[in-house]
Order: C-alpha cells, then sequence, then structure tokens
C-alpha cells in the first residue's frame, strides 16, 4: 500500500519496484513472445504467436513499459482478460506497465482490476469502459473520451484527467489522490507533487459519491449536475470552475479554493462551504441593472453622472449583457462563465483576472481593454474588435494565450 502523498520506490530507470523485479526476472529467462519497442512495426504479424503463447505458456509474457500497443493485439489481450474474469481456463490478467495505448478505441471493454500503471490514453477514446477497480496509478487519460466509463474503486492516483470528457462516468469510491511514478518519463511534464490533475474536464452527471480528491487540480473544469456526496475535497482547487447543481452533501471542503469559480445556488445549498476560500457572493439581478444603468450614465456624461461600474470579482455568469455600455467598466477578477456579451461595448475595460469561460462575444469591442490573465477558454470571439483605441493610446492587452 502506498500512503497517501508517497511517491513510488524503485531502482533507476524503472516504473517501480514491481516493474524492476519483472525486468529482472525476464532478464534471467526472458519468455518467448516477449514484445519490445523495437519490434512494435511487428506486433500486428505477431499477434498469432502472441496469442498462441499466451494460451499454451504457464505464465503470460512480459510486455516491455514504453511498448506501443495496436488494437489488434489490445482485443487479444482484452479477451484473455475476460476468461480470466470469469475464471475460465486459459485466462490471463492484463498486465500493461507504461505502455502507450493513445488514441485508440477502447469503447466497451471490459477491463475490470487490469493492471495499467502508468499508461498512456491521450485522446483514446473509453465510452462504456469498464475499469472499476483497476489499478490506474500514474495514467493519463488527457483529452481521452471516457463518457459513461466506470471507474468504482479504482486507483486512480496521480492521474492526468486534462480536458478529458467524464460526462456520466460512474468514479465512486475511487482513490484520486495525489501519487507519483519515480522517474517515468512522463514525470518531466508533471515535476510537483503528483496530484491528480483535471484541468479543464467537463463532469457532467458525473458520480463522484465517497471519491478521495484531496488537493485534485480542478481548475477551469465543468461540473454540472454532478454528485460529490460524502467527497473528500479538502485543498481541492475549483479556480475558474463553473459548479451547477452539484449535490456536496457531506462533502469536505476544508481549505478548497474557489477563487473565479461559479457556483450555482443549488450547488451552495448543498455544501458546507463555511471553511472554503475565495468565494465570489451572487448578486441580484436588481443589483446588477441598477449598477449598469448608473454606468451608461457615467459613461454618456463624461464622468459627471452616475458611477462607474465597479464589478469586480462579482459572479455574473451566465448572464445576458448583449450590446450593454460597459466601457472602462472594473471587471477585474469577474466570473462571466457563459455569459452572453455579443455586441458589449467593452473598450478600455479593465477584465484582467476574469474568468470568461465559455462567454459569447462575438462582434464585441475589446479595444484597449485589459485582458491580462483573462481565461477565454470556449470563449466566442469573432468579429470581436481589439487594439488601439482611437485618441486614447490604449491598446488591448493580453498576457500568454489561453491553452
Amino acid at each position: 500500500m502506498h500512503k497517501e502523498g508517497d511517491a513510488i520506490p524503485k531502482p533507476s530507470n524503472s516504473v517501480d519496484t514491481h516493474m524492476a523485479e519483472a525486468a529482472a526476472q525476464t532478464a534471467t529467462n526472458p519468455p518467448q513472445a516477449a514484445v519490445k519497442p523495437a519490434d512494435q512495426a511487428e506486433i500486428s504479424a505477431g499477434v498469432g504467436d502472441m496469442l498462441d503463447s499466451l494460451t499454451h505458456k504457464s505464465r503470460a509474457p512480459e510486455i516491455a513499459p514504453g511498448t506501443r500497443i495496436e488494437l489488434e493485439l489490445l482485443k487479444a489481450l482484452n479477451a484473455l482478460h475476460i476468461k480470466y474474469i470469469n475464471g475460465v481456463r486459459g485466462g490471463r490478467k492484463m498486465i500493461l506497465r507504461a505502455c502507450d495505448l493513445s488514441k485508440l478505441d477502447l469503447s466497451g471493454m471490459n477491463l475490470e482490476g487490469a493492471d495499467l500503471m502508468g499508461c498512456s490514453f491521450r485522446g483514446a477514446r473509453l465510452e462504456t469502459t469498464r475499469l472499476c477497480h483497476a489499478n490506474l496509478f500514474g495514467a493519463d487519460f488527457s483529452r481521452a473520451n471516457l463518457t459513461d466509463a466506470d471507474f468504482e474503486r479504482a486507483d486512480m492516483r496521480g492521474v492526468c484527467l486534462d480536458e478529458a470528457n467524464l460526462s456520466y462516468a460512474n468514479l465512486a469510491q475511487a482513490d484520486l489522490r495525489a501519487g507519483r511514478v519515480i522517474d517515468a518519463e512522463e514525470a518531466a511534464d508533471r515535476p510537483d507533487s503528483g496530484v491528480v490533475s483535471m484541468i479543464g474536464a467537463m463532469l457532467r452527471e458525473t458520480d463522484l459519491t465517497e471519491v478521495r480528491m484531496k488537493e485534485a487540480d480542478l481548475t477551469e473544469a465543468r461540473i454540472v449536475s454532478a454528485r460529490m456526496v460524502q467527497t473528500d475535497a479538502r485543498q481541492v482547487s475549483f479556480k475558474r470552475a463553473q459548479l451547477k447543481g452539484v449535490d456536496m452533501h457531506g462533502a469536505q471542503l476544508a481549505d478548497a479554493d474557489f477563487d473565479g469559480a461559479s457556483v450555482d445556488r443549488a450547488s451552495r445549498m448543498s455544501a458546507n462551504l463555511m471553511r472554503s476560500g475565495n468565494i465570489a457572493a451572487l448578486p441580484s439581478k436588481s443589483l446588477i441593472d441598477e449598477k449598469l444603468a448608473l454606468h451608461e450614465r457615467w459613461v454618456k456624461s463624461d464622468g459627471k453622472l452616475g458611477t462607474r461600474g465597479d464589478f469586480t470579482g462579482q459572479d455574473l455568469s451566465g448572464m445576458n449583457l448583449s450590446r450593454r455600455m460597459l466601457a472602462a467598466a472594473i471587471l477585474k477578477d469577474a466570473i462571466l462563465l457563459d455569459a452572453n456579451l455579443m455586441g458589449s461595448r467593452l473598450a478600455a475595460a479593465d477584465l484582467s483576472g476574469a474568468n470568461l469561460g465559455g462567454a459569447k462575444l462575438d462582434k464585441a469591442d475589446l479595444r484597449g481593454a485589459d485582458l491580462r490573465g483573462t481565461c477565454t477558454r470556449g470563449a466566442a470571439m469573432g468579429d470581436a474588435k481589439s487594439g488601439e483605441l482611437v485618441g486614447t493610446g490604449l491598446r488591448t492587452r493580453t498576457a500568454e494565450p489561453d491553452a
């Protein structure tokens, strides 16, 4: 058992201790059907020999870490794994360590209890795939389609789920705490503490009941109608995330960070947010309308009447602000997820640090606006005006574009 946050100790140039032992055993008694990275061009042609070896030998051949697994071989291994699950003679448990399964279609496969530690599933399709009780420690599911997949009670410590689609997936009682495979090649991309990363992930009607996900990073994730009942979400980063209709009854949210996040009333009502941080207040629509009217008067009168609109840190998610006068308005750190800003006049507005994820900014006037540190993931900006605001010397300011 690896303790929470612990790295897996191992000799150098291997993925973990178990892998090192397997490599040593292979070196002294190499299996006839071993598959090495250099042989990957011959994998398809050798599937028949591999199956024959798997079926008739007393132990399964080792597949070297780093091997590219082609779909034909994966299907053959899966057939043997299903026999193993069902207790049928000749079955073999699927054990693939740090192998490359990126962009494959694993939809509908039964991989219950499989050992897939450190494997890459980047951009793969795993719709309705069964992965309950599987060892997925350190696996990479970035940009994978995991719709309706079953991860119940799976070991998912240290996994990467950045921009993955987890809609309708079952992660009940899965372990998503920190964990890291020492010296794996992928570790160079994530040299930190190995926390589970779900940046920009989609979690629509996802079941996260009783999941252990302390310190996980859900920055800019979209969590809609999901279940987080009794979930351990202490110190989780929900920065710039959207939480809509989320059931968080009994969830532990101490020191969770909601900076720039949009949390609707239903989600707030179900959660104990007293020890959470940076949760923006939900302003009433009437108050917003009043502030907009005063700001419009302020602009038209050159500052002699009305009041400059200051919406710093306020949650304006989903609001219809199309064609509104917001020139020179202060929208620093404001939350404008899915807001309608089509045709809005935002010239010289301060939008620094704002969350514009999914917002509609078509034909908006952003000349001279400050967009430094602004999240524009998924925002529609067709025909939006940017650049110099004539007569002011101001230009649209942006930081590095969002990934």
